[in-house]
């Protein structure tokens, strides 16, 4: 609706300008044809004025666009201009026939010259914008002129007759269809251009007095060759101004003529083959053909000036912006040439490969590491490749991809997919301990059930229920393992909402479910933690009850669990000391660091305990997230130690 509501004013305003456009050249009709018709001339030469065939073109252009297909409306109008020749021709006793023909042949070459003119104009709009354009107007002047001249649309002329006035009344009229249609229409239809592109307003002042001495010189005396200083201030004209500037120029020139013929000071007759009248009527054409023409070519010379200018500044954003996406990128990014030698590449491609790659020279990853296949660039070509670097080393994807252009380059590009790869590793681990962690309970499940049901069918009530409870703890251990999942998953990569933790009471309420088993075979705890921490409550709560709970559950069969919990001040300023003790089995020989990885288990322990290798990985990744450490070792008297780092409160 806002669109709806914005076009129907313009379209207003539209309707208006043209009307009040072509009141305007009604009235230069009416009083052209009254000037032109107010004395006719002897038979053998033709009148001073004649603006009927241009002002009939003007119109036309006003209420068509040369590309739709006539309608009413155009018909109306010719209509219209036709009444007009004829009823004023009737005022000075001319014969309705007579003036009706003029009138029909007038308004029929107007309406040929625009149509004859849309076939060089190279847009919408009838200004001529471009040489062509000008150039095919003035053809389409001469050739509607002729055209009228052989059908007798002129006084004193007789149809098909071609003789020395046919041949002057078409440089006549060429004077006013040319002239009064190129100016009108670039005043009509021109573009208005930016302040910075016009000539200065001294240029402006003093081209006035300059074109009027020039015309007046003109006419000064017949006998001497001064018509050529017409010329003079053409050029001045349409070397400064714009085309509208320049039309406005020519259109005071033109009347300024036209005065001059109508006064005593026109001195020029028509004797001869060419008379000196005509010859200022071919010279009105040139200087105004050569003040638009020049115009013209200064204003599209601007133009391209400026859209290069605009082209060129978008160019240097973009490739001010191209150069920012370059030097910033992650991924590395190589051009080569056709024999594979480097011609720029980036940052981040000299810190995935790990080493300096020289301009000009054959790309190589790795000393012994090349790329292949480059020669099916074409239809794009990958690979992957690992290159060894000092501390590891690194999975690359390589892609490359020829460049448009006669320079047949190739652009490769570099991914770091280690990180990629080492989580598919994982995941493969994973589904491994999907496969080996569910597969054991579920078949306990199964099997005690099968038992259960067995035995209810031989009405043995207690040995169902003993089998019962041995599936239940199957269920309980299926459903552990999912929680360790579900935890690993969750916490390792959400959110730290840190807050201030006291450790003693968050540890009783961790080791409350262990203490209260009831049983000789209980843990004990030796608990003594004074300290608070600044972390999440949630994740340091998973902390220590994966901690305890491993402590608790790697103590040999039949044995107490015996789990100390303690913890100092750091001996870096800022952090929390917390050691969890306990006298289990303790470590395999070379499995201290090698716990925390996931999936994880040392193979002396993996048969006779059960767990999913996450427990320890998890609480690496809680505390290093944290901003601390955490490491496990053997007491030397026995069992294992682990302890960690966490902020202080």
């Amino acid at each position: 609706m806002g669109t709806s509501q914005t076009a129907t004013p313009r379209r207003g305003r539209e309707t208006r300008l043209r009307e009040r456009r072509v009141s305007v050249v009604a009235l230069v009709t009416v009083v052209g044809t009254i000037l032109a018709l107010f004395e006719i001339p002897p038979a053998d030469t033709p009148t001073e004025l004649w603006p009927s065939l241009a002002a009939s073109f003007v119109w036309t252009t006003l209420v068509w666009d040369g590309r739709a297909t006539p309608g009413r409306e155009l018909v109306l109008h010719l209509l219209a201009q036709v009444v007009l020749f004829v009823g004023i021709a009737a005022g000075f006793g001319w014969d309705p026939a007579d003036a009706t023909w003029m009138a029909l042949t007038n308004v029929g070459g107007g309406v040929l010259m625009a149509v004859v003119y849309t076939r060089f104009r190279p847009e919408a709009d009838w200004a001529p914008a471009t040489a062509v354009a000008h150039v095919g107007l003035l053809a389409s002047a001469v050739l509607a002129g002729a055209v009228v001249a052989l059908l007798g649309g002129f006084p004193h002329l007789e149809i098909g007759t071609v003789e020395r006035l046919q041949l002057w009344w078409v440089i006549r009229n060429t004077v006013f269809a040319y002239v009064g249609g190129v100016t009108f229409l670039v005043l009509f239809f021109a573009p208005r251009r930016p302040v910075e592109q016009r000539a200065p307003r001294w240029a402006v002042v003093l081209l006035v007095p300059l074109g009027a001495a020039c015309l007046w010189v003109t006419y000064l005396d017949p006998g001497l060759p001064l018509t050529w200083f017409l010329l003079l201030p053409a050029i001045v004209a349409g070397s400064m101004l714009t085309p509208r500037g320049a039309a406005a120029y020519a259109l005071g020139l033109a009347a300024g003529a036209a005065l001059a013929t109508l006064n005593p000071i026109n001195q020029f007759d028509y004797e001869g083959f060419l008379p000196g009248s005509l010859i200022i009527d071919l010279l009105l054409t040139a200087s105004t053909f050569i003040t638009l023409q020049l115009a013209i070519l200064r204003d599209q010379r601007a133009v391209a000036t400026l859209e290069l200018d605009r082209q060129t500044r978008n160019a240097r954003e973009q490739a001010a912006l191209l150069a920012t996406v370059f030097d910033t990128m992650s991924d590395g990014l190589v051009v080569l040439d056709p024999q594979r030698r480097v011609v720029m590449h980036n940052s981040a491609a000299r810190q995935l490969l790990g080493h300096r790659i020289p301009l000009g020279q054959e790309l190589r990853l790795a000393p012994h590491v090349d790329l292949h296949g480059l020669d099916e660039a074409d239809e794009g070509h990958t690979q992957q490749v690992v290159v060894p670097l000092d501390d590891g080393e690194r999975v690359l994807d390589v892609g490359a991809w020829p460049l448009p252009g006669p320079d047949r380059r190739t652009v490769v590009l570099f991914s770091d997919v280690t990180a990629q790869r080492e989580r598919l590793g994982e995941l493969a681990s994973f589904a491994g301990v999907v496969a080996h962690d569910l597969r054991s309970p579920l078949s306990s499940l199964s099997g005690w059930l099968e038992m259960a049901d067995d035995a209810l069918d031989e009405a043995d009530p207690a040995a169902a229920s003993s089998f019962v409870r041995r599936a239940r703890t199957s269920g309980d251990r299926m459903h552990q393992v999912i929680d360790d999942w579900l935890s690993y998953t969750v916490q390792r990569d959400g959110l730290l909402a840190p807050a201030e933790v006291a450790l003693k009471p968050l540890v009783a309420a961790v080791v409350a479910p262990f203490a209260s088993a009831g049983d000789d075979l209980a843990p004990v705890f030796d608990i003594d933690v004074d300290d608070s921490v600044q972390a999440d409550p949630a994740l340091t709560r998973q902390l220590f009850a994966n901690l305890v709970s491993n402590a608790v559950k790697y103590t040999p069969l039949g044995d107490r669990p015996q789990v100390t919990i303690r913890s100092v001040p750091d001996d870096e300023p800022g952090f929390v000391r917390v050691t969890v003790a306990d006298r289990g089995i303790g470590l395999p020989e070379g499995e201290e660091e090698r716990v925390f990885q996931e999936f994880h288990r040392a193979p002396e322990h993996a048969a006779d305990y059960t767990g999913t290798g996450l427990g320890l990985s998890l609480c690496r990744k809680i505390v290093v997230r944290h901003g601390g450490t955490i490491r496990a070792y053997n007491d030397p008297d026995s069992g294992t130690v682990f302890d960690f780092t966490l902020p202080a409160a």
